[in-house]
C-alpha cells in the first residue's frame, strides 16, 4: 500500500509540476517577447512569482484534503519538477528559441568587462560561450530553494493549531 501511495504521490507531483512550470514559461515567453517594454515585464514577473506561489500552495492543500497526511514531501516533489521543466525552458531559451537575449547579455558581459585584464575578459567569454548550462544550472538552483522555501511555509499553516485536537475528540466520543 506504502507503494501505491509513493508513486500516487510522484506521479502527481510531476503533473502538478508541469502545470506548475506552464505559468512561469508562459509568463517568461511574453517578457521575452517584448524585452524593452519594462512595465510588461515587471507585470509578468509579478503574475510569475504570484500565480506560482499561489498555485504551488494550492496543490499542497488539494493533496493533504485528498490523502490527509503532510503535504511537505509533495510540495518539494512538486517544485522539483517544476524546477526541472523550467530551468530546461531557460537553457532552450537561450540556446534556441530566444538567442538573441544570450546575445545581448554577452554584449552587457563585454562592455562591463572591458576595463578589467585580459585574463578575466577570457574567464568571462568562456562562461558565455556555456551560458545556457549556466542557465540551466542557476535556475534550477534558485527556482528549486524558492520553491523549497514556499513549500515549507505552506506546510507549516497547513498543520493542526492543536496537535492533540484528534486525541481529545476521540475521548471525547469514548
Amino acid at each position: 500500500m506504502s507503494e501505491y501511495n509513493n508513486s500516487y504521490k510522484w506521479g502527481q507531483a510531476a503533473v502538478k509540476g508541469l502545470l506548475l512550470a506552464l505559468v512561469t514559461i508562459a509568463c517568461s515567453t511574453v517578457a521575452y517577447l517584448f524585452p524593452d517594454k519594462t512595465f510588461i515585464n515587471l507585470v509578468m514577473s509579478l503574475v510569475k512569482l504570484v500565480g506560482s506561489i499561489w498555485l504551488l500552495v494550492y496543490f499542497m492543500k488539494e493533496y493533504a484534503k485528498t490523502t490527509g497526511q503532510q503535504p511537505f514531501s509533495f510540495g518539494v516533489a512538486t517544485v522539483l519538477f517544476s524546477s526541472l521543466i523550467c530551468a530546461f525552458f531557460d537553457a532552450a531559451s537561450y540556446a534556441w528559441l530566444f538567442p538573441s537575449l544570450a546575445e545581448t547579455a554577452n554584449e552587457a558581459m563585454s562592455q562591463a568587462l572591458s576595463t578589467l585584464p585580459s585574463e578575466a575578459q577570457s574567464i568571462a567569454e568562456r562562461m558565455m560561450d556555456n551560458y545556457p548550462r549556466i542557465a540551466f544550472i542557476s535556475g534550477f538552483i534558485k527556482d528549486f530553494i524558492i520553491g523549497l522555501i514556499v513549500a515549507a511555509i505552506a506546510n507549516s499553516s497547513m498543520r493542526p493549531k492543536d496537535p492533540f485536537a484528534a486525541d481529545k475528540q476521540e475521548d471525547e466520543l469514548a
